[in-house]
């Protein structure tokens, strides 16, 4: 075939197989399944024989072989046309027609007027589809009618943002001011160049140790100086009215108002402890405190107190000084014997000046006050947490370091252990109450009521107090030796607690100090 044909047939490459070109209907043909022909090497093509024409027969209605098609057998021909006829009528108009040349539009002419495809014409369709018997009847429907695409350009448009309605802008409103106003941030207490300092178990225990003891050696220092000035003071004020030298600094007029320098300097010392610690949980709510703690239910109480246990208590104090009046005296008058020397302690001074209200109120009340809120208040409850066992022990030392006297330190130290129980286990109300009893009711009262009775009778009621709360305070630390050594192991501190303790710098220097002391004042030469 020529050019020309096969041009017409790639306008056609797109259309179905059984769709002629519009107006003209192919004769539908049963179709026929052959082999697909596979390239194998080696393999040729079998050669059909080739027919003859001849005008007439049935080879003339249909078309050459070609291989690897399948020869179409048409089984309709219309009435008074024959069949080649009508192939030779197609292929002849579709020569005839030129192949349309592909013109390049402008976009403004191609926007303006879009020119259409170009259509073949179409020939009138036939009156009614005609019946193919080959095919099944739900099978023969008219040929779907080829319409071609009209095409059209269009023009690049330019971007164009949505034109969205404008939106009103709210007013400015203006933001009240803060109520509070900006408080400035806290600085470090050291520079930031400053790595911080992580301190072992020990390093703590010596620092906590030596806080507590330089609290109670700055109190010594502040009631006597507080003492001495108040001394002064009222000496100066006796001489100026009159009174002589040789009276105002004699022994008795020393005794006769030691008792208010006493609670001046408890003033000085109460406004001391109240600057220092100001921030300690005693402070605040004390009173409170005290009165539910009478009830057993305040902070620091784990435990009620009964009056078995109040009768015990009071039982192991008395007998503290059974120790101190029958073992600590003896011993200390033959040592200092022995060396030329007349011990002489700081319980005569106040038993000389007991007569007076003053000393009366320092020694039954102000006095036992403000040492306990000191050492059962303050001191005890900053080394509770290094055990309550080495807490109850250390403020003890301390507070019979305190009374800077061998004798009276000795007694203080026993004592001070069985208030720090109570104050641990029954509350600081209650520590207050026994010391309060101790130094008054069997200090003051017992001993006035003794003075008062016959000879005899001091020494049968005096000896068989002392014998009796001897003996019961004995057999009751014998009985509760158990339950004693299982509090102890119970509340027990880690170890390196004591050699850390007695290893600070300030408590080494506070127990010097006190005994330095307790030497300088408490001997005279024989």
């Amino acid at each position: 075939m020529s050019d020309q044909s096969d041009d017409a047939d790639k306008t056609c490459m797109n259309r179905p197989e059984h769709v002629a070109p519009t107006g003209q209907q192919p004769p539908m043909t049963q179709p026929q399944q052959t082999a697909r022909q596979e390239y194998r090497p080696g393999y040729q093509q079998p050669e059909y024989p080739q027919e003859e024409y001849q005008p007439g027969s049935q080879a003339e209605n249909q078309p050459a072989y070609q291989p690897g098609y399948a020869t179409p057998q048409s089984s309709y021909q219309p009435a008074g046309q024959p069949a080649d006829n009508q192939a030779e009528q197609y292929w002849a108009y579709q020569q005839s027609q030129p192949y349309p040349q592909y013109q390049q539009v402008p976009p403004a002419q191609a926007s303006a007027q879009p020119q259409p495809y170009p259509q073949f014409p179409q020939p009138a369709a036939p009156a009614a589809p005609y019946p193919n018997p080959a095919y099944p009847i739900q099978m023969q429907m008219p040929p779907y009618p080829y319409q071609p695409y009209q095409y059209q350009a269009v023009p690049p448009q330019p971007y164009q943002p949505y034109p969205y309605p404008p939106q009103a802008v709210p007013p400015y409103q203006q933001v009240p001011p803060y109520p509070y106003p900006p408080q400035p941030m806290p600085q470090a207490q050291q520079p930031a160049w400053i790595p911080r300092r992580f301190l072992t178990y020990a390093q703590q225990v010596r620092r906590a140790v030596g806080r507590e003891a330089r609290l109670v050696l700055f109190y010594c220092v502040v009631m006597t100086a507080v003492a001495l000035v108040a001394q002064m003071t009222i000496a100066t004020v006796m001489i100026l009215q009159g009174t002589p030298e040789s009276e105002v600094f004699s022994d008795a007029f020393s005794n006769r108002i030691s008792g208010a320098v006493s609670l001046i300097a408890l003033v000085g010392c109460a406004i001391y402890l109240a600057l220092m610690r100001s921030h300690d949980p005693l402070w605040h709510g004390l009173p409170h405190e005290l009165r539910l703690e009478l009830t057993g239910s305040g902070e620091r109480a784990h435990r009620k107190m009964t009056p078995v246990v109040f009768l015990l208590a009071i039982m192991l104090i008395l007998g503290a000084s059974d120790v101190y009046s029958f073992i600590l005296e003896p011993a200390l008058d033959w040592l200092s014997g022995l060396f030329g020397f007349q011990p002489s302690t700081a319980m005569d001074s106040i038993d000389a000046s007991m007569g007076t209200l003053a000393m009366v109120l320092y020694a039954g009340f102000f006095g036992p006050i403000m040492e306990e809120l000191l050492f059962r208040g303050l001191v005890m409850p900053a080394l509770a947490k290094y055990g309550k066992v080495f807490s109850i022990v250390t403020s003890a030392v301390l507070f019979g370091f305190f009374h800077t006297d061998l004798l009276q330190g000795a007694y203080a130290i026993l004592v001070g252990l069985v208030l720090g129980y109570i104050a641990a286990e029954y509350g600081l109300v209650w520590s207050i109450a026994l010391h309060i009893t101790n130094n008054f009711v069997f200090s003051d009262l017992f001993s006035r009521l003794l003075t008062v009775m016959p000879e005899n009778a001091q020494n049968i009621v005096g000896y068989g107090l002392y014998i009796a709360v001897g003996v019961g305070s004995l057999l009751y630390l014998v009985l509760r030796f158990r339950d004693i050594r299982g509090y102890m192991k119970a509340n027990r501190s880690p170890q390196g607690t004591v050699a850390a303790c007695w290893s600070s710098p300030w408590f080494l220097v506070f127990l010097g100090l006190s005994l330095l002391f307790a030497f300088v004042t408490g001997f005279t030469a024989v």
